[in-house]
């Protein structure tokens, strides 16, 4: 039995649970490191909802405007396209485990600043 167009993901009438909104990853493209995360990470995308951005692409600061005159060099950054909140290095981890489909239960486990770091320079290593 389907859902009608008034029923959301849980089958009540009226409940829907919207999806996050996208979320940019920018990064380094001539860094292997940020590569290899952003490989990683765009293999466990199922649902679309992570755009790698790489910072070297001119049309970035029309993007995500509250970018310019970040130094992006050294960090991947995450950009909240709802919020439009900016996070980077191990703060961008919880909202992008939240947007990864059998990844969300690790966002509140990275929201612990040590074992975001941890994390975060694991991924960074994976080529």
């Amino acid at each position: 039995m389907g859902l009608g167009a008034s029923e959301g993901a849980s089958g009540l009438p009226g409940l829907t649970r919207p999806l996050p909104a996208p979320y940019l990853l920018v990064y380094d493209a001539e860094n292997a490191g940020c590569r290899g995360m952003i490989d990683w990470i765009q293999r466990r995308d199922a649902s679309g909802l992570v755009v790698a951005f790489p910072f070297q692409n001119t049309e970035l600061v029309h993007v995500a405007p509250e970018l310019a005159g970040l130094y992006l060099a050294t960090e991947i950054h995450g950009f909240d396209t709802r919020s439009r909140e900016v996070h980077r290095g191990p703060r961008l981890l919880p909202s992008l485990f939240r947007r990864l489909p059998g990844w969300k239960w690790l966002a509140p486990v990275v929201a612990i600043p040590a074992l975001a770091s941890l994390l975060y320079s694991f991924l960074r290593r994976r080529r």
